[in-house]
């Protein structure tokens, strides 16, 4: 029943009256077909897949999950870049208004998150700086580690450059990271991709977990991918630097304060 649970968010497509959907809940969304209906019809255009994709309440925000075939488009407020959100992939949108396109049509709709910025602190909790400044502990991530270093430099051209943002290669990061000597040695690209996917695994973003459900579904290709990579150690690619950067710098989790602080003010990329 309506106001019998906690509102986890609102979901707002253009001509419809708002809808504000209750922690837990999950809505589908797409063209729909005969036999294939979803609960929010976005557009009749054949571009966008028939079941693009779910919207889901959840504690930390609302997670964009692309069901479809197609990619999927994700603009936070604001922000300097869109997030790409492929097939398979999904996004948590954890504050704030994001509005959701499709390639090649004009409609869209939008969702706004009604869960908190962050938890609060546990009574033992230590608030951790770097540089002297207060960074978030909301999911966990410590900044005084070689993977919040690699963070903070993936996300240095976007913070610097917010007109015209772009990503740096793994090789990159770990050459800027050498040059300013916050590495204690030369680094390659993958030491760099581990470090970065350290990252990944304390973020609400990425690659899905391998539930019973999706192994169930999963081709016999896609498991023995993910066997192989596992046995491997590498890292998982399906979670793109783009979705990566976007995510840290909507959430604050990486500022221009802290890039400034490492690499100095007008640091030459």
């Amino acid at each position: 029943m309506p106001g019998d649970e906690k509102s986890g968010g609102l979901v707002l497509l253009p001509g419809q009256q708002d809808r504000d959907l209750a922690a837990g809940a999950v809505l589908s969304f797409g063209r729909g077909a005969p036999g294939r209906p979803v609960d929010l019809q976005v557009s009749g255009s054949p571009r966008v897949s028939r079941q693009a994709g779910t919207v889901e309440a959840t504690p930390y925000g609302m997670l964009i999950s692309n069901t479809g075939s197609n990619p999927i488009f994700i603009r936070r407020g604001d922000g300097p870049t869109a997030v790409s959100l492929r097939p398979g992939q999904a996004y948590l949108v954890t504050a704030g208004r994001a509005r959701i396109t499709f390639p090649g049509v004009s409609d869209y709709f939008e969702v706004e998150s009604g869960a908190a910025t962050s938890e609060p602190a546990s009574p033992g909790a230590h608030e951790r700086t770097i540089a002297g400044e207060r960074t978030t502990s909301a999911f966990g991530l410590n900044p005084d580690t070689a993977y919040f270093r690699c963070l903070i430099a993936l996300c240095e051209p976007t913070l610097r450059y917010p007109d015209s943002p772009w990503i740096p290669t793994s090789t990159q990061i770990a050459e800027r990271l050498y040059e300013f000597g916050l590495l204690g040695e030369e680094r390659d690209g993958d030491w760099v991709d581990r470090r970065l996917d350290d990252v990944r695994a304390k973020l609400p973003i990425g690659e899905r977990a391998w539930s019973a459900e999706r192994m169930r579904t999963a081709s016999p290709e896609e498991v023995a991918h993910a066997a192989v990579r596992e046995q491997s150690g590498a890292p998982r690619r399906t979670a793109r630097k783009e979705q990566l950067v976007e995510f840290v710098v909507a959430n604050g989790i990486v500022t221009l304060d802290m890039v400034r602080r490492i690499f100095g003010d007008t640091g030459t990329l």
